[in-house]
């Protein structure tokens, strides 16, 4: 049982097995502190929780969903979690891997005026990585912002990024509420319009990856952090310049990534943080010079094909393991399981055939067949894949200045009546919680 008093925790109290150290920092939900183990001395981090009784409750169930959903993905990009208790007082806390080296949100501060292209590239190709194991193990992050971007120290070389906070994060088939209903949670200023809606899907996470690469390259945000409701208004509504205004040296294919993740549709942006990677690796080697040959397809081009071969292989898995034939879009749901569960069978009436009839013949069921199961399946090609394989997706044209629209301002939506709420600025449009109304329910002053 833990000796720790409740306000606040001191070096030398004990978490567990472990004796605390000094502060390593502090934010609106709790703490973290350097500790060591008592009896083999290993160095963690130890993050403790604020507030008791209920809200303490929900706390505990939120970093124990941080844990798991760390564990589901394990990967050497995301931070790991070792252990996780409850303190004498109720307050919760996570025993994890100690890193030592600086936020990207410090990198950037210290850049002043944005970090070099080559180090965005590795940097940008860091934090796609692990998203990519966290969306195929069905992680959704959903409060990507600089200062959960870790840096770790390098010995020689560029620095090794590590993902950090799953705290809000959602993992599919784990839909239980830790929020309201009606609450949006994540931060203003790395937030895309569905998320900002209350809709979160893989692509929200990319819009998120946007922001950052706009942010390294610029050394400010897409939209600047003053009123909280005109930053949400911004990112639903404004379409954002070229970075090459601000950044005149950027390569064209680079900015025409960027802008690519920051559409305002779902279905426009990358289909998955693999096409993402892939494409932004193949605009380093054209930014570096290293072409197709000559003939052969142009950036966009091949951008254009992965992210269209994608969408195809989807809708054709999701045709093949689906018994019914109804679609459901990507940008709107999750992605749909391979696993089909089919009815108890009935078991068959034995009748009597009447004389000078035939005897009808019984028929078996019907067997799916998945991609796993049949490795001619994978080899085969995609005819048709079903609406799934009509993409809206558009990447932008390199060297576009993409200046912003000057399209009459939109009717008011529910939700632009609705982003007034909860909200706290921790620097980086830190939203605290959104509270859009339900059916019936009167937008809150």
């Amino acid at each position: 049982m833990s000796q720790v008093p409740l306000d606040p925790l001191r070096p030398g109290a004990l978490v567990g097995d472990h004796q605390l150290g000094h502060k390593l920092g502090e934010g609106a939900m709790g703490w973290v502190f350097e500790a060591e183990h008592t009896l083999i001395g290993k160095r963690v981090a130890i993050k403790v929780m604020k507030g008791t009784g209920q809200e303490g409750r929900l706390a505990a169930k939120r970093l124990l969903e941080e844990a798991r959903s760390v564990n589901a993905i394990r990967h050497r990009g995301i931070i790991d979690i070792f252990d996780a208790g409850v303190l004498a007082d109720g307050r919760p806390y996570l025993v994890m891997e100690l890193l030592e080296g600086r936020s990207l949100h410090d990198e950037v501060k210290r850049s002043r005026g944005g970090l070099s292209v080559r180090v965005v590239f590795h940097l940008l190709a860091g934090v796609l990585e692990p998203l990519m194991a966290a969306h195929r193990a069905g992680v959704i992050h959903r409060d990507l912002k600089a200062s959960n971007v870790f840096l770790l120290n390098a010995p020689q070389g560029l620095p090794l990024v590590k993902l950090l906070d799953f705290g809000i994060a959602r993992r599919k088939g784990r839909e239980e509420v830790l929020t309201s209903p009606q609450m949006t949670v994540g931060s203003m200023g790395f937030m895309g319009p569905e998320h900002i809606a209350g809709k979160v899907v893989p692509q929200s996470d990319l819009y998120g990856v946007g922001c950052l690469a706009w942010l390294m390259l610029t050394g400010r945000p897409v939209f600047p952090y003053g009123n909280p409701m005109e930053l949400l208004q911004n990112h639903v509504h404004v379409k954002p310049p070229s970075v090459r205004t601000l950044r005149a040296e950027t390569p064209p294919e680079l900015e025409a990534w960027v802008a690519w993740l920051l559409e305002k549709k779902v279905e426009a942006r990358p289909f998955s943080a693999e096409v993402a990677l892939t494409v932004l690796r193949e605009a380093e080697a054209a930014s570096e010079g290293v072409r197709t040959a000559p003939g052969g397809p142009s950036f966009i081009e091949l951008a254009r094909g992965l992210d269209e071969r994608a969408r195809q292989v989807s809708g054709a898995r999701a045709a093949v393991t689906d018994v019914t034939p109804a679609y459901v879009p990507p940008a709107v749901e999750e992605e749909p399981s391979s696993e089909v569960t089919q009815p108890p069978a009935t078991p068959p009436t034995r009748t009597r055939p009447k004389s000078g009839t035939a005897t009808p013949a019984i028929r078996k069921p019907v067997e799916t067949v998945t991609s796993e199961s049949s490795p001619s399946l994978r080899r085969s090609r995609v005819v048709t894949a079903g609406p799934r394989a009509e993409s809206s997706s558009r990447l932008p044209a390199v060297g576009s200045n993409r200046p912003p629209a000057s399209s009459p301002s939109p009717k008011p939506s529910r939700l632009d009546q609705t982003l007034a709420a909860s909200l706290s600025d921790d620097g980086e449009g830190t939203s605290v919680g959104l509270e859009a109304p339900g059916p019936g329910k009167p937008p809150r002053e």
